[in-house]
């Protein structure tokens, strides 16, 4: 019981520090919205500051540590103002990869300045033993407890009561609202991180007597600190505080007891994944999206362009590169053959995995195995190797959806890290100290060596990444690629369409994780003896970011980002700087990751066209764009009736309706036993002020994280017990009030994206033979109906307001759907276009057999264009009838209005308009008086 003790108190002191890195590290959070993934390499810097000025200047120790700690505040505040502040309006995605970038910056600029072997640094504090409960203690980590202690309880006071605490508050929780209050966001920010970093350079100074002072030590820091951080929801100091203690001790008492090496470093890693799959959920929020993700290729192939590009390749490699070269374009190939998977997976799909070198250091490790150890051949080796990424994609997937943006970069970085330390670095698992000895390399009896016969090797590496550039261009033609990118773009909209979110994330992740694994492979089989170093944790982040640099959206940016890989082209070409070449190459890449961050986040792939060509296309697309949208506009302005279309697509008759369907959060009810029908052939509408519980109703019918009790049918069957998809798949369509389109699409491809078939078999053929997917006679419909035919080529990007209006509505028409549900589809229309827009459902119901449920502010519209309307207040129905009904009830003018009272005039003008709806029960006056107030009332 006294060697538990002892060791629980011993990881006190280094859970302390990691508890006082991870409060710099929510302070951070909480001042600017960006998780710094550099958090350990700020302290590094810290660290080496007064390893500067107490070891090589000799200055008095408290003097040093003020040094350390200003060093790294002012690293930290200047990343902000000098990176960040010029990212504002950037992505999640792209924010995170800057923090990663700073950390390979940071970890590459000290490797060069001291190297990578650890400094021992004397304690700052008393290290004499004490003895408690009969345990004996050093004195420094009493003191490191102490100081933890004060400071979280001296920085809860100030940003508790403090002006400065009251604004940092405020700029997390509303920064616009924060300016127009005169509260600088940036200065905020900045100084936040000022004051987080210093905490981070704090900790490292206190915590290197005790680890030793090296690169290795502090960069991976970041993993307990992220771990604690999240506990705490990167909000909440004692949380975090407590989580930082806990995991200290936890690694303690592992290292003491547990006899296997690694388990120590993986502790961070099982806590924050207990953590944040208990706190995870399904379905992505309505807020929950990552932001701009990269630009995507269009995945055309030019064929002759390859041809001359593959036959330039190997004249080089045969005939006019020395071997030294040959060797650095091998290792080029085989670094963007990894890379590869992070198009699909990021790129494609929007998942942000640090874990794809962990998938090629396990492929390789399996493959090493087989043949070392059972003799099996190279290639069956491969598929083995190979196949090993399912389980583990399968794994990371689920927890990719329970888990999205930044949460999941820290649950795959953490598990990269700790299968470097349980696995790759376990001798007993990696072939002993030298590795697996698996001899010559054949393929189908050729000798390819890449020791003897680098030439064949390289070769043999080219014919391998292209096919795999081949199999994702396949992917990005067709319909499995594109339900890759609707998951990415919005995870509600792609439900909404029918395409399983779990599906396309788990496929991602298997797909990216097995060519990870081959590359991984081929990497690893250069030599005869199987080393597994350059497979470890960090080796991930290099790669992101030189994914990212290269343009992770498109196969040409990791074949443009692996020149800044260890060993390769561009490490041969800049040789003449020594030794450390690897190092200044990696310094380089991160510093210029950082600029392109900033002024072209798209990578270098996209940045090889000439701008005034890129500019020149735009212009031509956004004329063409613009030109197709007046002639729309005019062509609307001058319709008094829509134009019958010349394709109708009849859909398979079904009611929808609701009993008793009532929504609560927590203790508020915001949907109270709703019963409403919608038959076949008719639009019903439903209205109500903002907060009446209108889209939650929506919501509630589709399936969208709503807790809904009630009955729910859909033609003969019951369906609130379905998922979302199964209700999709059944007949259940629905649009969004914030539009939520595909934006790096086509029209054409928004449109084949909810008419697309939903098979399996897609995600394994689309890798071989692209698909040809055609608008079926419901998207022609669509098309025909809301005048997209000049636009089908355009992206989604390109459209003005109101044509994206429009795409909205005909995405949802165009899966065929037997109920249709709109969530405010005229929002931000003009007069025209929205009557337009009502002629066009009046049609699709009449016309197409559709049940449509149109939940509306504009009131002209519901009025003018329902059978059938139901008024909500709080809630609750207040009222239901036809239209006329509706207009004149009290009860609904009153929750618009605050007021039961009419006018002579508005009550005239009820009585004597004439119905504009075709089929609709009641004689509707297109404008009235009263109908305009209660519009503009809500």
């Amino acid at each position: 019981m006294t060697e538990i003790w002892r060791f629980a108190a011993l990881g006190l002191g280094a859970g302390s520090l990691y508890a006082l890195a991870a409060i710099g590290l929510v302070l951070v959070h909480r001042g600017s919205g960006v998780v710094n993934f550099a958090q350990g390499a700020v302290g590094m810097i810290g660290a080496y500051g007064y390893f500067e000025a107490r070891e090589q200047h000799g200055l008095p120790q408290i003097v040093s540590v003020v040094i350390g700690v200003l060093a790294s505040a002012l690293l930290g505040a200047l990343f902000h103002l000098l990176i960040l502040r010029l990212m504002h309006g950037a992505s999640a995605l792209a924010k995170i990869v800057a923090t990663l970038a700073l950390l390979v910056v940071l970890q590459s600029a000290v490797m060069i300045i001291y190297g990578d072997l650890p400094k021992v640094i004397p304690s700052l504090l008393p290290i004499s033993p004490v003895s408690i409960f009969g345990a004996e203690i050093g004195q420094d980590r009493i003191y490191i407890f102490g100081i933890v202690i004060l400071a979280t309880v001296g920085l809860w006071l100030i940003y508790r009561f403090t002006r400065f605490g009251v604004a940092t508050t405020a700029v997390a929780e509303n920064p616009r609202a924060a300016a127009a209050l005169a509260v600088s966001p940036n200065l905020i920010a900045a100084a936040n991180w000022a004051v987080g970093s210093a905490l981070g350079g704090l900790a490292a100074i206190l915590l290197v007597p005790i680890t030793g002072l090296g690169t290795a030590n502090l960069t991976y820091l970041v993993i307990p600190v992220l771990a604690a951080a999240v506990v705490g929801r990167f909000s909440s100091f004692p949380l975090t505080v407590i989580a930082g203690l806990v995991i200290g001790v936890a690694q303690s008492e592992v290292t003491r007891y547990v006899t296997q090496p690694g388990w120590g470093t993986a502790v961070p890693f099982l806590l924050v994944t207990v953590v944040l799959l208990a706190r995870g959920k399904r379905v992505a929020g309505k807020d929950e999206t990552f932001g701009r993700m990269p630009r995507l290729g269009t995945g055309r192939v030019a064929p002759v362009t390859v041809a001359v590009a593959l036959a330039v390749t190997l004249v080089c490699i045969w005939t006019v590169l020395p071997l030294t070269w040959v060797n650095a374009v091998q290792a080029q190939l085989l670094g963007a053959l990894i890379l590869m998977s992070f198009v699909v997976v990021t790129g494609y799909a929007g998942q942000l995995s640090l874990m794809q070198f962990g998938f090629a250091g396990l492929g390789a490790l399996v493959s090493g195995w087989l043949v070392a150890s059972h003799g099996w051949p190279f290639e069956v080796a491969v598929l083995a190797g190979m196949l090993t990424a399912i389980p583990v994609g399968v794994v990371v997937g689920l927890a990719g959806v329970r888990t999205r943006g930044v949460y999941l970069a820290i649950l795959t970085l953490g598990l990269a890290i700790s299968l470097e330390a349980v696995v790759f670095g376990n001798s007993a698992l990696a072939g002993g100290p030298s590795g697996y000895d698996v001899g010559d390399t054949h393929v189908f009896g050729i000798d390819v060596n890449g020791l003897f016969y680098p030439k064949r090797y390289a070769t043999f590496t080219l014919i391998v990444l292209a096919l795999v550039g081949l199999v994702i261009t396949n992917l990005r033609r067709s319909r499995a690629g594109r339900r890759l990118i609707a998951v990415r773009t919005n995870e509600r909209a792609a439900a909404a369409l029918g395409i399983s979110v779990t599906q396309a994330k788990l496929y991602a992740f298997v797909l990216g994780g097995m060519i990870a694994s081959l590359g991984g492979i081929l990497l690893a089989f250069r030599s005869p003896l199987l080393q597994f170093t350059a497979f470890s944790g960090l080796q991930s982040v290099t790669g992101m970011q030189n994914a990212v640099l290269g343009g992770a959206g498109t196969p040409l940016g990791p074949i443009v980002g692996s020149g800044f890989q260890p060993d390769s082209l561009g490490q041969q070409i800049f040789s003449f700087l020594g030794s450390k070449v690897a190092l200044w190459i990696g310094l380089v890449s991160g510093v210029g990751l950082l600029f392109m961050l900033t002024y072209a986040p798209d990578g270098l792939a996209f940045t090889m066209v000439p701008r005034k060509v890129q500019d020149r296309l735009a212009s031509r697309r956004a004329a063409r764009a613009g030109t197709r949208s007046a002639a729309v506009g005019r062509a609307t302005e001058v319709a008094s009736e829509p134009a019958v279309p010349s394709s109708v697509h009849r859909v398979t008759p079904k009611a929808l309706q609701l009993r008793d369907v009532t929504v609560r959060f927590g203790g508020v009810v915001a949907l109270d036993a709703l019963s409403l029908d919608v038959q076949p052939g008719e639009v019903v509408g439903l209205i109500g002020p903002n907060g009446a519980g209108k889209s939650t109703c929506i919501d509630a019918v589709t399936g969208f994280n709503t807790p809904a009790s009630g009955e729910i049918r859909l033609g003969e069957e019951r369906i609130d017990r379905w998922s979302r998809e199964r209700r999709v798949r059944a007949g259940l369509g629905r649009s969004f009030q914030s539009l939520e389109l595909f934006d790096d699409l086509t029209v054409r491809e928004n449109l084949l994206t909810a008419c697309d078939d939903r098979d399996l078999k897609a995600y394994v053929t689309n890798l071989v033979v692209p698909s040809h997917d055609r608008l079926t006679p419901a998207a022609l419909a669509a098309v025909d109906s809301f005048g997209l035919a000049p636009f089908l080529d355009v992206r989604v990007e390109d459209l003005d307001y109101a044509m994206r209006r429009m795409l909205a509505v005909a995405r949802a028409v165009a899966g065929g759907h037997s109920v249709l549900l709109l969530d405010e589809p005229a929002a931000g229309l003009g007069d025209v276009q929205t009557r337009h827009l009502g002629d066009v459902l009046r049609n699709l119901a009449t016309e197409h057999g559709m049940a449509i449920f149109l939940v509306e502010h504009n009131i002209d519209m519901v009025l003018r264009s329902c059978d059938r309307v139901y008024a909500l207040a709080f809630g609750s129905l207040i009222g239901a009838g036809t239209a006329e009904e509706i207009r004149t009830n009290a009860e609904v003018i009153d929750a618009y209005l605050g007021t039961s009272r009419f006018t002579k005039e508005s009550a005239a003008d009820a009585a004597a308009g004439v119905s504009e709806a075709g089929d609709a029960s009641s004689a509707v006056p297109p404008a009235q008086p009263t109908a305009t107030s209660i519009g503009s009332s809500s």
